[in-house]
């Protein structure tokens, strides 16, 4: 996969508390841009079952295979041992950026991987990786959320990202 670090827009504290609340009401207080460009980490718990995703850049415009299609498509892959170990050594050790339980009870977690080396690890260990196939085909877009088979598996339906959690910055 030609994954790469990005630069993204997340929710600022109002932004979070507005996610809390379904409001849609946005302005530009709400949103800030990351200086840096990083992996992250995405955590979704449910029900107290939790499941781990790992979002990126990648190129747009290609025929893709997704489980969830949306701003951000959700891709299957073949499990990583590499990434699960960087995933625990991440979370076990930094605060996430973004914590915000949703309406219909979702916690969502993001942590921005902020050390070069390990964002080079990444895209090193997930240069080789193919993507799963699955039953939905459509066109890449500019983020995608990989998730390993094992963890989707863990939760029966697909809960909604909300569309202020994350976005690929541009510079205009």
């Amino acid at each position: 996969m030609q994954l790469k670090p990005f630069k993204a827009v997340l929710p600022t504290t109002t932004g979070q508390t507005k996610i809390q609340t379904a409001a849609t009401n946005w302005d530009s207080q709400d949103t800030m841009m990351t200086t840096e460009a990083s992996y992250y980490w995405y955590e979704l718990t449910l029900n107290g079952v939790h499941q781990w995703r790992l979002i990126g850049s990648w190129p747009v415009d290609q025929t893709v295979t997704t489980m969830v299609p949306g701003m951000i498509n959700t891709v299957l892959y073949p499990q990583q041992p590499v990434i699960e170990m960087l995933i625990d050594d991440w979370v076990g050790h930094f605060a996430p950026v973004v914590e915000v339980t949703d309406t219909a009870h979702v916690t969502h977690r993001l942590w921005q991987i902020t050390e070069s080396e390990v964002n080079t690890d990444i895209t090193t260990a997930m240069a080789p990786v193919t993507p799963q196939k699955t039953w939905l085909t459509t066109v890449s877009t500019p983020l995608v959320m990989l998730v390993s088979t094992s963890e989707w598996q863990k939760l029966a339906t697909a809960p909604v990202i909300p569309e202020q959690l994350i976005a690929l910055a541009t510079t205009s």
